[in-house]
């Protein structure tokens, strides 16, 4: 199940490498390939996932899922508390000239923190 989306997932990311590399002519019909792979990869593993009579989630890896998301969010909240004042810092004073690009990142990670203490909130109400 895990390597059908890994093949989609692979098989998009080769796709966009060689569109950068590739002539014009062909790099919109690479990046469509790629696009059409990563949908086959989810829906084999959707259709795997459905048509399964196996469980596929046990404790363990409930486990290992709650650590990796526990992980996940103690960056973004390292991420958040120093470059959040230091965008401010910088966009006040001039010093540094911040790209778009890495502002707009760095805002998003800080969005995707409040959106993830909202569902954190939620699940908690929902399980008491």
């Amino acid at each position: 199940m895990s390597s059908s989306i890994g093949v989609g997932v692979a098989g998009l990311f080769a796709a966009t490498a060689a569109a950068v590399f590739a002539p014009d002519s062909v790099s919109d019909l690479l990046l469509s390939v790629g696009v059409g792979v990563y949908y086959v990869g989810l829906l084999g593993y959707l259709v795997i996932w459905q048509r399964t009579g196996v469980r596929l989630l046990d404790e363990r890896e409930a486990q290992i899922e709650q650590r990796a998301c526990q992980l996940v969010v103690l960056a973004l909240t390292g991420v958040t508390v120093l470059a959040v004042p230091a965008d401010l810092l910088f966009a006040v004073t001039g010093v540094v000239d911040v790209p778009l690009a890495l502002r707009g990142a760095v805002w998003g990670y800080a969005l995707l923190l409040v959106f993830s203490l909202f569902v954190y909130g939620h699940v908690a109400e929902k399980t008491q």
